[in-house]
């Protein structure tokens, strides 16, 4: 579920400017990862920063084929519930890559790697091996240029 605010509510011009959303909270009924992009787009003549809430690959995905000379993806990093980061809690971390293959059931499956090395796939079945997975496709690589993160689709 998705709760916003109108900026201009009851006549009360907001903090952020006349017509403009701003989100006070999500509700999510399944412990699943989702990815936090931030992107910049072309408004009114300037870049502007802009945070995305993403709750699958296919939007990930979608909004990195986007990019163009008024969408530029600046950072995306994986948000992963306790049981798929084996820690006690959900964490943030940033996505260094993203592929998907399927696995012996023909059952889609994820593969995350984060900053710092760790991988997780978005699997309970147990004793999953990536190596088991087949179709296996990068979706998403990041790219560190000289002057900042880039995010880019990888190929296979």
């Amino acid at each position: 579920m998705f709760r916003s605010h109108q900026a201009d509510m009851a006549g009360i011009p907001g903090m952020f400017g006349d017509g403009l959303m701003h989100w006070h909270g999500v509700s999510r009924a399944l412990a699943t990862h989702w990815y936090h992009v931030s992107v910049q787009r072309l408004h009114e003549g300037q870049f502007r920063n802009y945070e995305e809430m993403l709750n699958d690959e296919a939007r990930l995905v979608e909004l990195l084929l986007a990019q163009d000379e008024s969408l530029v993806v600046r950072e995306v990093q994986a948000v992963t519930p306790a049981w798929m980061n084996k820690g006690d809690g959900w964490k943030m971390q940033k996505l260094r890559s993203l592929s998907m293959g399927f696995s012996v059931d023909e059952l889609p499956v994820s593969i995350l790697e984060v900053e710092g090395g760790e991988v997780y796939i978005d699997s309970h079945e147990p004793g999953l091996n990536v190596d088991s997975l087949t179709g296996l496709k990068e979706l998403y690589r990041s790219r560190v240029s000289t002057s900042a993160t880039v995010a880019g689709l990888g190929g296979n």
